[in-house]
This record gives C-alpha cells, sequence and structure tokens, in this order.
C-alpha cells in the first residue's frame, strides 16, 4: 500500500486528472438528462424573446391607434338606438313620410329581439343589442325602394332583415299604390 502512496506522490498531476476525470464522469452520468430540458428551455425563451422584440416594433404609435379605435366607438355609440326612447325612435321612421312621399301607416318596437344576434346565434351581440321594428308603409313600387333604401344609408346602424310587398287593399288607394311590411333590427345600446 505504501507503494501505491508513493507513486501518487511521484505523480499528483495524474492524480489530479484522473479525479477530476472520474467527477466530470459521474456529473455527466448523474445529471446528463437535465441538458436535454434545458435545450428546450433555451428554445422556449428565444421563442419569447423574439416575440418580446416584434411586439415592441408592432407597439410603436399605439397610443395613437388606441385614440383613434376610442374615436371610431364614439362614433358608433353615437349612432345607436337607445331601446327606452320609444317615441324619439319611431319619430326617426315616421320623419320619412316627407322626405319620401311616402306613407308609413305603423311602427311597432318589437319586444323579441332577433334570434340570429341573441347569445348562440350566429350573429350574437355582446357589446350592443338589437331593437326590431315592424314597419308598414304605402306608396309606389319607386316610393317603398327609396324608403328602403334611405333606411340602409342611415346614421343608425340597421339592416332590412325581412320585407314584403303586395298589392294595397286600402280604402280609397290610388290604382298602383303598394303596401310594404318591413322588419328592421337597429343596433341599440346594451340593456
Amino acid at each position: 500500500m505504501n507503494l501505491i502512496i508513493d507513486k501518487l506522490r511521484d505523480y499528483p498531476l495524474a492524480v489530479v486528472g484522473a479525479l477530476v476525470f472520474i467527477g466530470c464522469v459521474a456529473v455527466v452520468f448523474v445529471r446528463g438528462d437535465v441538458v436535454d430540458d434545458l435545450l428546450v428551455q433555451e428554445a422556449e425563451l428565444i421563442a419569447r424573446i423574439r416575440t418580446i422584440n416584434d411586439n415592441v416594433i408592432d407597439s410603436n404609435n399605439l397610443e395613437q391607434d388606441v385614440e383613434s379605435l376610442l374615436g371610431y366607438v364614439a362614433t358608433i355609440d353615437a349612432r345607436l338606438f337607445n331601446r327606452n326612447e320609444r317615441s324619439i325612435n319611431t319619430a326617426f321612421f315616421y320623419s320619412y313620410e316627407d322626405k319620401l312621399d311616402i306613407i308609413i301607416s305603423n311602427v311597432s318596437q318589437l319586444t323579441d329581439e332577433d334570434p340570429a344576434l341573441l347569445k348562440g346565434g350566429p350573429n350574437e351581440l355582446s357589446l350592443h343589442s338589437g331593437i326590431v321594428y315592424e314597419i308598414r308603409a304605402d306608396g309606389t313600387f319607386q316610393q317603398i325602394l327609396e324608403f328602403m333604401n334611405e333606411i340602409l344609408k342611415a346614421d343608425a346602424l340597421m339592416r332590412i332583415a325581412n320585407f314584403e310587398v303586395y298589392a294595397s287593399t286600402a280604402q280609397g288607394a290610388a290604382p298602383g299604390t303598394l303596401s310594404a311590411k318591413l322588419r328592421i333590427v337597429v343596433l341599440a345600446e346594451k340593456n
């Protein structure tokens, strides 16, 4: 045994090198699986850094974009109907009588909403609601078409969901007078 210790003393550099080698081999065997995990984490972190850098580039002028979007939202909000202002809403439709020389005989605000706009419907509204109106009007074919066109061009956000046109049966109606029943959905403030 003394002979082995004497030999080790004669070659200290070899002993230290062997001990370092054995230590490295032990670390590789014990911690070798961590390297794969660290490589995956490194790839994820690099991807995150890339995303952050892209977001920094995309966020230029973000405050101006937000101000612009808030302006658009204010414009939309100004064009919405209020469900509780029935007389103002009804007067809006009756105002077309003078403009188009059409006779509007009835404007009814229906209590039920359009099923397509309800929760789970294909056009579900989350920020607004819809008001459904049924309008009956009498006039020539041209006048009814002009009325429908004016409805579509109006500042209020609305669409004609359904319409029927038929020969007028009113007493004293001029020849060629038609009656129309329109179902109009108007975008309104959320209930």
